[in-house]
């Protein structure tokens, strides 16, 4: 069964060597790898040329000069190489399958925040090496937020949402996907160093039976 959106915890310590030798986040980022497995192989079967639109969805700064949407404003979406730097975090450190996503081959392609860098090294991780388009948003407008993931569904988009509890704009994007943002399959793990819970969660194509195991469906 295919997934069509993954929802991830938006810690840089998903990243494998982002805690450098300390082993941390195994359970959960094991979870996020099998679910974005499963989007990956949607995403290459979907459209008629093998490939569907991968987007990371993201918290970050609303595009443009001026604070607050503008009249007809949407967020910016196209590709960016991830960065883990403005967490303190260097490319070098960095698992080299998952570090493929610190490299693009585009001139002048923009560094994205450390909320969807988080995204595309782990789609990396999962083995994705097509092209990725990024959005990150604020809370500025949540009915663009809304209309966004409507028209991502529209195209048969897979999404990899990064969640950041202080956002609301991601699960807007979500619900206009048509992914309710308290629902889908879980797997929930405590952190080991920050001693919170950390949340997988991924849609399905067509909603099965509860998996068994950790994770659970509500």
């Amino acid at each position: 069964m295919t997934v069509r959106a993954v929802v991830l915890p938006g810690t840089p310590l998903l990243v494998p060597g982002a805690a450098g030798d300390t082993t941390v986040l195994d359970d959960t980022r094991a979870a996020a790898l099998a679910a974005l497995g499963r989007l990956v192989d949607g995403a290459r079967a979907v459209q008629g040329d093998g490939t569907a639109p991968v987007v990371v969805v993201a918290p970050g700064p609303a595009p443009g000069p001026a604070p607050g949407p503008a009249p007809g404003y949407a967020p910016t979406r196209g590709p960016a190489r991830a960065s883990l730097a403005a967490a303190g975090v260097a490319d070098a450190w960095l698992d080299t399958t998952w570090a493929v996503a610190t490299r693009s081959a585009a001139r002048d392609c923009p560094v994205a925040g450390a909320a969807a860098s988080v995204g595309l090294l782990a789609l990396a991780g999962a083995g994705w090496t097509g092209p990725v388009d990024v959005v990150e948003l604020d809370d500025a407008d949540a009915p663009a937020a809304h209309a966004l993931g409507a028209r991502l569904a529209r195209q048969g988009a897979r999404l990899v949402v990064v969640h950041d509890p202080r956002a609301a704009a991601p699960d807007a994007v979500l619900a206009g996907f048509g992914a309710a943002p308290d629902a889908g399959h879980r797997h929930v793990a405590t952190g080991e160093y920050e001693q919170r819970r950390y949340e997988v969660r991924w849609y399905y194509d067509v909603a099965p039976c509860a998996p068994a195991g950790r994770s659970v469906s509500r």
